[in-house]
């Protein structure tokens, strides 16, 4: 349903009343501005003839501590002077009127088909055609115009891209296209075109601008970049890897890099790093199903080196002590046989 000629009036005054805080406070920066670079020139003033009595009197620790302010002074000045021309650039603005705002509003109901306005909230919402990049396909979008932010013209305030059939990256759900995370949509090279359409009370170029911005990728700038839209971030490093190349632990369920994936070397069970041991013997990684407790020591062993119920170190002492004990019974034989021969 079309809105009115009455509402499509009322949306303009609203748009057009916020447009004039906006200009007031322009001027209200630049004045303030200006009172910064004003005020920097009578310090540069005040310094110069400072100067000029420490030179003429040799207070070198005075002269010292000028050039210091000297220097701070003359590192701001051009940012201030930079940020009061654009303030007076933008308060420059042409204030649109009523008239041109209302033709805006009609422009955007013949380009978009459906416009819907939220007195309550006094927001202002366009309807995109679902959008597919590069083969993912993202679904359907809302563009809302904020109307009571246009006084601040804030990035990040002024306007919201709301997923409307969500298609968000499986690596994180609040991103639901690449250049769009938690309904903030990072205009990049569009951002200035975009408020300066917004100043002027362009509300169409507005709403085409955001739209073509979700219409095109930009691989240099993606909250997630399009090649790994459905792929899994690693749950120990965080790579993000998609079809054939995820792994996952047999032990915690989660989803792996080949990176950060093993296996045991006697079962063949699935584990992360995490989830796995290694025998401290042969140093080869087993699960928890595959070590055995030496009966001796306690210590845990892979089947491969366990013998008899027995570590290595504690076999070895085994096979040590029975080497010994049978040494020792063969020398105590020895000995009986020689005290028998001397009593014959």
């Amino acid at each position: 349903m079309e809105l009115t000629d009455r509402q499509l009036i009322k949306i303009a005054e609203s748009i057009r009343g916020r447009l004039g805080v906006l200009k007031k406070q322009r001027y209200s920066d630049v004045q303030r501005l200006t009172q910064n670079v004003s005020s920097n020139l009578e310090q540069l003033q005040t310094i110069r003839q400072g100067l000029g009595k420490c030179f003429h009197s040799n207070w070198d620790g005075a002269t010292a501590k000028l050039m210091s302010r000297l220097q701070r002074i003359l590192h701001d000045l051009p940012y201030s002077i930079d940020e009061t021309q654009r303030k007076i650039e933008a308060s420059q603005i042409k204030m649109p009127s009523l008239r041109q705002l209302y033709e805006a509003l009609r422009q955007v109901q013949e380009e978009f088909g459906r416009l819907e306005y939220n007195a309550e909230e006094e927001t202002l919402s366009v309807f995109t055609e679902p959008i597919e990049l590069e083969g993912i396909f993202l679904g359907d979008f809302e563009i809302q115009l904020q109307i009571p932010q246009l006084t601040q013209m804030q990035d990040g305030k002024i306007f919201r891209v709301i997923a409307l059939d969500a298609h968000p990256a499986t690596a994180n759900d609040v991103v639901t296209h690449p250049h769009v995370s938690e309904d903030y949509l990072c205009s990049g090279d569009a951002s200035a075109p975009i408020q300066a359409a917004l100043s002027g009370g362009r509300v169409c170029d507005f709403f085409m601008l955001v739209r073509s911005v979700l219409e095109t990728y930009n691989p240099s700038s993606p909250y997630v970049s399009l090649s790994e839209w459905e792929g899994y971030p690693c749950y120990d490093c965080g790579y993000v890897v998609v079809g054939d190349d995820i792994y996952y632990c047999e032990s915690c369920d989660n989803s792996y890099c080949n990176e950060c994936m093993s296996y045991c070397r006697c079962c063949d069970t699935s584990l992360c790093n995490g989830c796995i041991t290694s025998c401290q013997f042969c140093e080869e990684p087993c699960c928890d199903d595959c070590l055995k407790s030496c009966s001796e020591c306690e210590e845990p062993v892979c089947s491969s080196c366990i013998e008899d119920d027995l570590c290595p170190t504690c076999k070895e002492k085994q096979e040590n002590q029975e080497d010994e004990d049978e040494q020792n019974e063969s020398e105590e034989s020895t000995e009986r046989n020689q005290h028998q021969v001397a009593q014959v």
